[in-house]
């Protein structure tokens, strides 16, 4: 009788215990939260997508989608609404997030290079041939914050030249080519092809030193997550070994085809030199919170403590 009721608590127990795991299963408790990262058509996005590309998530042993916006405003949308954990993006834009309210945090900046270009027909040959031009470019941005750098550097003013508005990145490229504009700003892999039908560089972040580019996760995600956010940046460092090795072209067609970049980018498809995940530059950051300040676009006094979580990268 004792041994009958022994092995009944004993099976008591052990279905208690399936109930359990049941239970969890349906809940997903046990199930591995997925990192999402919101990424534009962009070369700084590159080393995210190779990740993805060669397993080097699965080998870190995190879940990662890569969800691809072709519009900053719907990435940042979904940031806002909480579908996003992290975002290939810049330091006015984080800047900006919280100014806003919603925490978002950079982890790293990223290699993406930005160009200002003379027309092919505009005459401009240098930074001092822009007084008085049209130049295109999206305002209270990188791009007009990068402009302005660029103009101090040459010995300028911000009132030298005629900023004409033109957020969407295609229709600037066609405006500079059709001569409707003398000059504009643009990123690779855009820049590439200006510079392919004749544009003339006349500076750039890699001239400048410059770059105010970021990848940043909200502040809930770095609490929920903050191992596997550490695992998506050995990912990251993963990929950018693999591309210090392999030569573009082994991996050109994936990147075009992933990132949308127009097909005739091929031929002249230039990858900045990635290096692995790195922090801010702290002067950058606080230039550009001061930039931000002088424009009147914010009103808090940001330091870098509040705008970059250095804890991740060590």
């Amino acid at each position: 009788m004792k041994k009958l009721l022994i092995t009944m608590l004993v099976l008591v127990f052990a279905l208690s215990l399936t109930g359990c795991s049941a239970d969890k299963s349906s809940t997903g408790e046990n199930s591995q939260k997925t990192i999402t990262i919101g990424v534009m058509p962009d070369v700084e996005s590159v080393p995210f997508i190779i990740a993805e590309k060669n397993g080097y998530f699965a080998q870190n042993g995190i879940n990662v989608k890569i969800e691809h916006f072709t519009s900053a405003k719907d990435r940042d949308s979904a940031l806002q609404s909480g579908k996003l954990d992290g975002v290939v993006t810049d330091v006015l834009a984080v800047v900006f997030a919280n100014e806003g309210g919603i925490d978002l945090k950079m982890i790293a900046k990223n290699e993406g290079n930005i160009l200002l270009m003379g027309g092919k027909d505009s005459g401009i040959k240098s930074m001092a041939d822009l007084k008085g031009k049209a130049v295109g470019l999206s305002t209270n941005t990188i791009m007009e914050y990068t402009v302005d750098r660029m103009l101090t550097a040459a010995g300028l003013e911000a009132g030298d030249i005629n900023k004409i508005a033109i957020p969407p990145l295609p229709t600037r490229l066609e405006m500079l080519q059709g001569g409707k504009i003398d000059a504009a700003i643009l990123p690779d892999p855009l820049a590439g092809l200006a510079i392919n039908n004749g544009a003339l560089v006349l500076s750039s972040t890699d001239q400048l030193k410059n770059k105010a580019g970021a990848i940043a996760f909200t502040g809930k995600s770095l609490k929920d997550n903050p191992e596997e956010i550490k695992a998506v940046f050995k990912a990251y460092d993963q990929a950018v070994d693999y591309m210090q090795k392999e030569p573009v072209t082994s991996y050109a067609d994936f990147i075009i085809q992933e990132q949308g970049f127009p097909p005739t980018v091929k031929d002249i498809l230039e990858l900045p030199v990635y290096n692995h995940a790195t922090a801010p530059d702290s002067e950058i950051v606080a230039d550009a919170v001061q930039w931000m300040q002088e424009k009147n676009l914010i009103k808090k006094d940001f330091q870098y403590k509040d705008l970059v979580a250095e804890s991740v990268l060590r």
